[in-house]
């Protein structure tokens, strides 16, 4: 195994936002995707208040600090609530991944789906 090396501040706030703006979207998904679509966007059942949970399920609280170092878990955060299997197998969580090819976009081979899966 190879010797670990020190990330910058500069790529920690990289990972950081990206992992909040995958936060945000997978957060999208569980209030949406783990109840009836309709029942949410007519207004009869929302998603409350909860916490991020890391994957031994603590709580991550970036206003306290608490865990916040840690990355989050849908499966802790949005499976306490909503069928987690059902949620892991819409577009919005799989982002491409059914679709990902080394030759998917020839004239920007960086491009690997149409999804967010290998663009970053």
């Amino acid at each position: 195994m190879g010797k670990p090396v020190a990330a910058s501040h500069s790529q920690v706030n990289d990972i950081k936002k990206t992992f909040l703006t995958i936060g945000v979207a997978i957060i999208a998904v569980c209030c949406l995707g783990g109840v009836n679509a309709g029942l949410v966007l007519a207004g009869s059942k929302t998603c409350g208040s909860f916490f991020l949970r890391n994957s031994q399920g603590d709580v991550i609280n970036p206003l306290t600090g608490e865990n916040a170092d840690q990355p989050f878990s849908s499966r802790k955060t949005c499976g306490a609530c909503h069928d987690y299997d059902l949620i892991t197998k819409g577009f919005h969580f799989q982002q491409g991944w059914e679709k990902i090819s080394d030759t998917y976009d020839k004239k920007m081979p960086w491009v690997l789906s149409d999804g967010m899966m290998g663009k970053h």
